[in-house]
């Protein structure tokens, strides 16, 4: 490690210095040296200091800690529900050994679809979410480091947790060009446009999961994306054959013209639900991974508990009242209320997206606000949206807008009831 400081020192005078050579392309080689190595400044002698072991960098590593039971889940569930897919389709004669397409990463050890075994599972699903994730983290971080540039200023860490955040809020299946345009314009439009990290409004990973919700369709949502596959012989990239689907839970849900949670059942058992042995976007379908990634932010310290705590509650209340009131006894207005944590990205959502501390509010009471009202839309949008099956997004997207406006009305109130008092 000493070669490798000595030598970014060496090379350090070429861009810190002001008039120097590639001066102007400071920012990009701090970024380096900072990835490298902890910053060199110190405090100075006089004064008083305020010590504290945590920065940025440290508060995007452990979310990204937290992440990783996730991310380990997409990389398994990916080449799992591949090869469930593909054992359907052997026996029904529609693919054999000798047609089935090679990804880039199994050419190096070709599965045995009689028996494909759990490191056939994670060659498939690694050949899938690598590109994915360097798609994500190459266009975000490449416009971030762009601006950095233009503004002559440090590269900051924000977008470490974003890029994996929206790897794993896509299906395996997306198109890697879809994927870096709606990375372009979420990180331009959503971040830097306000400023840059610790400006935004809105939650750089939802807003991509919008727009490429609304640009492309096709691509996120309907039964045919949610179980990724290679090179089809009909020439549709990231798809199998034609005419194989594969409904997420909700989905189910939603076209039951039975009692929903039988409909679910008789589909998904809930081990299957909770553990996320089911198809649907890379990393949410875990509902032990994310609870092990909660318990983790919580312990930390980094993630809000009274957002996430708020949710839950405000989820598991309005299904409750909304079944009651309603005595519906089919469709997504009657899943009994616990079944909607199953269901959907609701938790991964409130625990990773939700809990964002620029986004989110910052007073305690608006927190409990906040989260709750994002469990309220959740299932107002599940229940009464006859097009749209999940409601997590469009949830967190609304209260990100409403949550400065939380924290007005929370501060006035707070500070009404001390002048009355006085």
């Amino acid at each position: 490690m000493q070669f490798l400081r000595n030598l970014i020192e060496k090379q350090k005078k070429l861009y810190h210095e002001p008039g120097s050579k590639l001066h102007k392309l400071w920012p990009l080689f701090d970024a380096f040296e900072t990835f490298l190595f902890a910053p060199e400044f110190r405090a100075g002698k006089d004064g008083v200091h305020v010590r504290d072991y945590v920065d940025l960098k440290r508060v995007m590593n452990t979310v990204i800690l937290a992440m990783l039971p996730c991310l380990l889940w997409a990389i398994w569930n990916a080449g799992a529900q591949h090869f469930h897919a593909i054992d359907g389709l052997v026996k029904a004669g529609k693919v054999t050994q000798d047609g089935y397409v090679l990804g880039w990463l199994q050419s190096f050890r070709p599965p045995d679809l009689a028996a494909p075994g759990a490191f056939d599972n994670v060659i498939f699903g690694l050949q899938r979410m690598l590109p994915i994730l360097i798609v994500s983290y190459g266009v975000g971080l490449g416009i971030e480091m762009l601006f950095s540039v233009i503004r002559k200023e440090e590269v900051s860490e924000g977008y470490l947790v974003s890029g994996m955040l929206i790897a794993l809020i896509v299906p395996a299946s997306i198109p890697l060009w879809q994927l870096a345009i709606g990375v372009a314009l979420a990180v331009v439009l959503g971040k830097e446009v306000f400023g840059g990290t610790g400006m935004n409004i809105f939650n750089p990973a939802m807003l991509v999961r919008a727009f490429l919700f609304f640009a492309f369709a096709a691509q996120m949502s309907g039964d045919m994306v949610w179980v990724a596959g290679n090179q089809s012989p009909v020439g549709v990239p990231g798809s199998l054959i034609d005419g194989y689907s594969a409904p997420t839970a909700l989905a189910v849900v939603k076209s039951a013209t039975t009692g929903a949670s039988e409909a679910l059942t008789a589909v998904y058992s809930h081990s299957d639900l909770f553990f996320g042995n089911i198809p649907g976007s890379a990393g949410e379908m875990s509902k032990l991974a994310v609870l092990l990634g909660a318990a983790w932010l919580i312990l930390t310290g980094v993630g809000s508990w009274r957002v996430m705590v708020g949710g839950v509650i405000g989820l598991l209340a309005s299904a409750f009242l909304m079944k009651s009131l309603s005595g519906a006894t089919t469709g997504p207005i009657s899943l009994a209320p616990w079944e909607h944590l199953l269901c959907g990205g609701f938790l991964f959502g409130i625990v990773y997206m939700a809990t964002d501390p620029v986004s989110s509010p910052e007073t305690r009471t608006g927190k409990w606000i906040y989260g709750a009202m994002c469990g309220f839309v959740t299932v107002l949008v599940r229940t009464i949206n006859p097009a749209y099956p999940e409601g997590t997004m469009l949830a967190i997207l609304l209260m990100n807008a409403f949550a400065p406006t939380i924290d007005h009305f929370v501060v006035a109130a707070n500070i009404k009831r001390r002048v009355s008092r006085s």
